[in-house]
């Protein structure tokens, strides 16, 4: 198959040795994935130093801050609401630095990420960055569910299929 190569095939160029990288500048490979009952987004891209360096850019939405507006009202919806600030205020302290979060207005709570990599990549390479950054967010996710925030707050749009405009502005 190396005889082959390189080649283009979708949105990504194939070397030699059947690594992918973007095929061209305006090319940004994308899929979505499931991970604790909610789609993770992930583009890839060349870096924009113009280096050989690629990035692995991913954004989900994690929870949920519960509303006013919502059936648990009273002492324990609001004792849940400021359980759930609480949370959202320690965050940033917590995240890894080229982590953001933000708290969206309709109370949804987004999460973006960078990795960077060499270009091209092997398949396990991206595989290997995926999973781990999917590990280091699975804490991040427990305690979200554990104060009420979690996937099970979401809406079906977002924990399901989260590839529509509404789901993250922008």
């Amino acid at each position: 198959m190396s005889g082959d190569a390189p080649f283009r095939r979708g949105p990504f160029a194939v070397d030699e040795a059947m690594r992918l990288s973007p095929a061209e500048a305006a090319d940004t490979p994308a899929f979505r994935l499931r991970w604790r009952d909610r789609a993770v987004h992930v583009r890839m891209a060349q870096a924009p130093d113009g280096s050989d360096s690629g990035v692995l850019a991913l954004r989900t939405i994690v929870g949920r801050v519960p509303s006013t507006a919502e059936r648990a009202v009273g002492r324990e919806g609001a004792a849940r609401r400021r359980r759930a600030f609480s949370v959202m205020l320690g965050w940033p302290g917590l995240l890894p630095r080229t982590w953001c979060v933000r708290l969206l207005s309709d109370h949804r709570v987004g999460l973006e990420a960078e990795l960077r990599l060499e270009l091209p990549a092997s398949a396990a390479t991206l595989l290997g960055a995926l999973s781990l950054f999917l590990l280091e967010l699975a804490p991040y996710l427990d305690l979200l569910d554990e104060t009420g925030m979690g996937a099970a707050g979401l809406a079906a749009d977002d924990a399901g299929d989260a590839g529509t405009a509404k789901t993250w502005p922008g």
